[in-house]
């Protein structure tokens, strides 16, 4: 078919469009259609955290990658990073790995996040930082073979700092203000 002619059939068949009756959905459809839309425009608080906790499940394991403190990853027995462990105070330490771990995982979620997700967080996002961060902390000490310290404990203050500094930048290096 030549292009002038499609054009004129693309014309008509608007036209019929335009003076046709207007047709209205079902109750049904109607009602199917608003509940996606809301649904989509107010995204369920446990579904955005199931998000974010995938993210940052990814992003741990990779960190467990290099991180020799719970004897799980692969650089268990780096020189380096066991020299910075002795010579470093452990509270200091400990608050640098947790800032650490949790930092490169609440970044990517903050990059991940959209408006409306941040929305159906709102102001619960600050105890999601802090739970995420004691799991995390926990989890760790299952998995790894370093004895229960006190002073670990600084582990779950830095992951709570790691976290909110994060996600705050993956936020505004994405343009999102809530």
């Amino acid at each position: 078919m030549p292009h002038g002619d499609r054009r004129q059939g693309d014309f008509e068949e608007f036209a019929r469009f335009v003076e046709a009756a207007p047709l209205r959905p079902r109750a049904q459809t109607d009602a199917a259609i608003l509940r996606q839309a809301r649904r989509g425009q107010n995204p369920s608080p446990p579904a955005v955290l199931g998000k974010f906790l995938a993210v940052q499940l990814s992003a741990g394991i990779a960190t467990l990658a290099v991180c020799p403190q719970f004897g799980v990853g692969a650089a268990a027995h780096q020189g380096l990073l066991h020299g910075l462990h002795a010579q470093a105070h452990p509270a200091l330490y400990y608050l640098t790995c947790g800032l650490i771990f949790v930092l490169f995982g609440a970044l990517l979620s903050g990059l991940a996040a959209n408006r409306r997700e941040l929305k159906a967080l709102g102001r619960g996002r600050h105890a999601y930082f802090l739970g995420y961060s004691i799991c995390a902390y926990l989890t760790l000490m299952l998995l790894g073979s370093e004895s229960f310290l006190l002073l670990s404990m600084f582990w779950i203050v830095g992951g709570a700092m790691g976290h909110w500094l994060g996600f705050s930048l993956g936020r505004r290096l994405k343009g999102l203000r809530v």
